[in-house]
This record gives structure tokens, sequence and C-alpha cells, in this order.
């Protein structure tokens, strides 16, 4: 940048939106310089009327006042800035110099008011024209008392006039040189002024634009940030700190945090006013805040903010909404658990299945060839028909086991709900129930993108699940929707039973976990699989009028290719896997 580049962005600052015009205050000390002026000239009459030329002195105040007239029209009328500054203090130097020859010349006590407007031009000019002024001034005082000495010379008195004695000469001489002297001062200090301006502006460019940068930094990041002092009161959050504690930036700025975090959060708060009270620091914390029922694990930093000579004036702590974070940790551990409980699931059937049917087989050949009675045929009956359960949970270990990963297509969600509806009721008719099965999409032409068969197989489980929990008796509804603006499906089934066990809420989807007599406890497994095996979770809640509501979520894949299927197949979903 050079330096007269950054000299004209530093009076462009004067400028600026905000700041006051240049030539209103010139024009301010124009006015107080004009009041000064007439009360020195009503003085130096009085004190010496013999040298003052009153008419003259009256015209020369006059005209000094006119041009301050004249510059605030000029203002007004959007005169050019820089044109009407030099117009002003030229119209000044000639007006004094006008004052100094009508009072006296030589021995005029005004001489060195020229020094104000040669400083004033250093000031709103540059340096340039202080020196400019000056040599004005100067030549207007030699001119004056040069004037004054030829009209002495041509009346034919000049050796006796005492204006060319040595001491008016000398006075004269010293009045120009004290010109030129402080128009070089002026401008060489008004140089420095400059520079320094120029310095200034540049520094405070730097910290807005380092202040932009940090405001930004911590506006964007998606951890939140709340600051406090020694006392506890707050002094910034960041946006991301407004949505992770749900509460806007104006019940935060200012207050305690004791008060704003006194319901459901107060851990948190009792983790960071310590610290800004001279405490530890703490680094990588995790606590569990509650807001709106809803308990919501958080990880911190909170470090003290120190300022001159190191002393605490307060803390910092960024904090991180881990809610994701643990679900993700929980569906990698469960990721983990499932697959080794497929290894030992097909271990099983290898090495059981086949000893199992020849057992079986050989105690249905005993059974006809024997002639049994009393308990030993009840005895028996209970071989064969344990014997029957173990195959069956080693079909369903089988069938979860070799799970196959998802195939997404895309479908009619009509035929998709037409479809499950009439599987169900089929169900419950065979177990002669009565239960009013509903089934809705939403939009009515939704397009589903998933697994057809999974998605059968993970309805029918959740369907038969909640028949069950109702003993058949009752409403169940099933919803398809498209959710989270369009990008995402999300699958409801709701019942009207007596809700969730509170004995296995916690582990509800992990495998063999079950509360029925006859369960495998693979059914709600199955459904969390088949979910995250789609990149989504399955969530259970309590109706708010009782029972049940189980949600499944998964994304929507937009590049997937269409299903040739106008309805899912039905055969893809195992019969013998119960919803247990």
């Amino acid at each position: 940048m050079t330096s007269e580049n950054s000299g004209s962005q530093v009076k462009a600052i004067s400028g600026r939106p905000g700041r006051r015009d240049p030539n209103l205050t010139l024009l301010r000390w124009r006015l107080q310089f004009v009041a000064a002026l007439i009360v020195f000239s009503v003085m130096a009459w009085y004190l010496n009327a013999g040298v003052v030329v009153v008419p003259g002195l009256i015209g020369s105040l006059g005209l000094l006042v006119t041009t301050v007239a004249v510059s605030w029209a000029a203002i007004q009328a959007g005169a050019p800035r820089r044109l009407l500054l030099t117009a002003q203090l030229l119209a000044d130097t000639i007006a004094i110099g006008l004052i100094v020859h009508f009072t006296g010349g030589p021995f005029s006590v005004f001489p060195l008011i020229f020094c104000v407007p040669i400083m004033l031009a250093a000031n709103f000019l540059d340096a340039r024209w202080s020196v400019a002024i000056a040599g004005i001034a100067a030549v207007l005082t030699g001119g004056g008392h040069f004037g004054l000495a030829l009209g002495w010379l041509l009346a034919g008195a000049v050796t006796d006039h005492h204006y060319l004695s040595g001491w008016p000469v000398f006075v004269t001489a010293l009045h120009m040189s004290i010109f030129i002297v402080t128009g070089m001062i002026s401008g060489e200090l008004a140089r420095r002024l400059d520079r320094r301006r120029r310095e200034q502006w540049l520094a405070n460019l730097q910290v807005q634009k380092s202040r932009c940068e940090v405001r930004n930094i911590l506006d964007n990041i998606r951890s939140g940030l709340i600051t406090i002092d020694t006392k506890g009161m707050i002094t910034r959050v960041n946006p991301s700190c407004c949505h992770i504690l749900k509460l806007p930036e104006s019940e935060l700025i200012g207050r305690s945090i004791e008060m704003v975090m006194a319901e459901g959060m107060d851990e948190l708060a009792e983790i960071i006013l310590p610290v800004a009270q001279g405490g530890d620091a703490v680094s990588r914390g995790e606590v569990t805040v509650q807001r709106f029922g809803r308990k919501m694990p958080l990880g911190l930093n909170v470090n003290a903010v120190t300022g001159p000579r190191d002393r605490v004036i307060g803390a910092i702590a960024i904090f991180t909404d881990l809610t994701r974070e643990k679900e993700l940790s929980a569906r990698i551990r469960e990721a983990d658990r499932l697959a080794a409980i497929g290894e030992l699931a097909a271990s099983i059937a290898h090495e059981i299945r086949n000893p199992l049917a020849s057992i079986r087989g050989s105690v249905e050949i005993l059974a006809g060839d024997l002639e049994l009675e009393g308990y030993q045929q009840q005895l028996l009956d209970l071989v064969l028909k344990e014997s029957g359960r173990v195959n069956t949970i080693i079909n369903d270990f089988l069938g979860y086991s070799r799970m196959r990963p998802a195939s997404i297509k895309r479908f009619d969600g009509g035929g998709w709900r037409d479809e499950i509806t009439l599987q169900i009721r089929q169900h419950v008719n065979a177990e002669r129930g009565k239960v009013r099965v509903m089934c809705d999409i939403y939009p009515e032409d939704l397009v589903v993108t998933a697994d057809p068969g999974q998605l059968t197989q993970m309805a029918l489980n959740l369907a038969i699940n909640a028949c069950q929990a109702m003993q058949y008796r009752g409403d169940l509804r099933l919803a398809l929707n498209l959710v989270d603006g369009a990008r995402s499906l999300e699958l409801v089934v709701t019942d009207n039973g007596p809700g969730i066990d509170p004995d296995i809420r916690t582990e509800l989807f992990s495998p063999f976990k079950t509360t029925k007599e006859s369960g495998t406890g693979l059914g709600l497994s199955t459904v969390a699989r088949i979910a995250a095996g789609h990149g989504g979770i399955v969530r259970a809640e309590d109706g708010p009028g009782g029972g049940a509501i189980f949600r499944v979520r998964w994304p929507v894949v937009r590049d997937c290719p269409d299903s040739p299927e106008a309805a899912p197949r039905t055969e893809a979903v195992p019969a013998a896997l119960p919803a247990g």
C-alpha cells in the first residue's frame, strides 16, 4: 500500500457516516476565532486609537463574518469538501492581513494571529497547505510593511518616518520567520499525525477483521460456547449454545448462570462457576442435563479466562451434545453383539440341528412301535413337544444370523400398505383375535425406498408383538410417513395395550430379551437389525393414553433402482419367527 493511498484511506475515515463534517468543525473554530478577533479589535482601538483605522477594521471584520456565512451556505449546498476547506482558510488569512494593516501595520498586535490559519491548514488539509498559508501570511506581512514604506517614500519623508527604522523592520522580519517556521513545524506535525492516523486506522481495521473472524468462527462452530465473569454473569454465548440449551440469547446474556440453569441444568452450572472463581480447569468432562423432560448428555471443556498479570476474570465453557454419539456407540456395540450372536447361532445350528433331527425321528418311531400307558405316554409327548420347540429356536437363530444385507429399492407405498394390512388381519383371524387394524401412509402417492421383504418383516414383527401384548384385543395402527423435510421415512406402530415392561425397557432391542413364555427374544432385535441395515434407528416410547409406540426411521435413498414388484414378496418373511 502506497503512502498516498493510505493517506486517502485515512482521510476517508473522517468522511464516513457517523463522523462530523470537517467543514462544520472548521466553521465552529472560525466562529470562535471571529468572536475573539472582535474582542481584541475593540481592545486595540481602546488602548491605541491613534494607529487604528476604524472604517478599515470594521470592513475587515465584516468581510470575515461574511465569509463565515458564505461557508455555512456552501456546506448546506454540498460544496466540494476540500475546496471549501481551502477557501475558508484562505479567506481567514486575507482577512487577518487586512486587520493587521488597519491596526498599525508593523506596530499591530495582531500579526501572530496568522499562526491560527497556518495550524488549522496543517490539521484540516496537509503539510503543503500549512507551508503555503505560512508563505501567504509572510507575503501579506512583508508586503504591508513594504507598502507603507513605499507610501512614505513617495510622500518625501523617508528619513524621518519611524516605519523605516531598525526595530519595525526587525519585527516584521521576525514575524515572517515565525510564520514560515510555524508552517514547517505544523506541516511536520501534520505528517506525523497523518502517519499515526494511518497506523491507527490499519490497526483498527486489523482488530475489526480479527473480531469478525473470531465472531464468525464462534458463531459457526457446532459446539456450544458460553463465557461468564467471576460473579457468574453470562457475558457471551454462540448460536449453538442457544440451540443445545433451547434458550434464546436474550434470556442468557447478562443473567446469572445459576439462575438460568436452575431447573435441570444445575450440574452444568456447578462445573463452570468454580473455574471462573479460580478453580481447576475441566477437560473432557461429561454431564447430563434435562431439557423439556429429555435427558441430554453433554461433553464439555471449561477453562479460565485471564486478564492482565494472569488474573482470572472469568471462564469459558465449550460443550457438545453427545446424544447422537451415544446412540452411535450403542449401535456399534449392538452390531458387535449381534455379530457374535450370529456366529453363535450358526455354530449351534450346525452342531445341534442334525443330532436333534435324529433324536426326534427315533422318538417318533418308538412312539409308533411301543404301547405306553399313563405317565409314560405323557413323558414321550413332552419329549416330542420340547424337541419341536428346540428346533423352532434353532430355525430362528438361523434366520437371524443369515439375514442378508438390505437391498434398497423404490416401490409403491399404497401397494405395500394393502399387502401388510391383509397379512396382519390374516394373522389376527388365525389367532381368533379381535384387533382393529388400521394402516395409513402419507402422502397418498408415497414412494418407499427400502428393502421390500425386510420392511414387511419389520412391520409384521412389530404388529405381531403389539397384538400379543394386547392379547389380541384392541386397536393397532400402522403409519408410514415422509418426515424430516422429506429426507427420512418413518414407520410408526401404535397399540393400546399395557405398554412397555419397565424391567426390559433398557434392553428392549437386545437379543433373547423377552417376557413371553414361548418367545425367543429375537423379534424386536431383528427389527433393530433391519433398521440399522437401512441406516436408521428404532425407538420405543409409551403412548400418551396408554399402550406403546414404536418408531423406525431411516433416510430416503434418492438414487436407488425401482423395484420390479408391484408389492413386496410375502414369502421373504420367515413364518417361524415370532415377535418376542
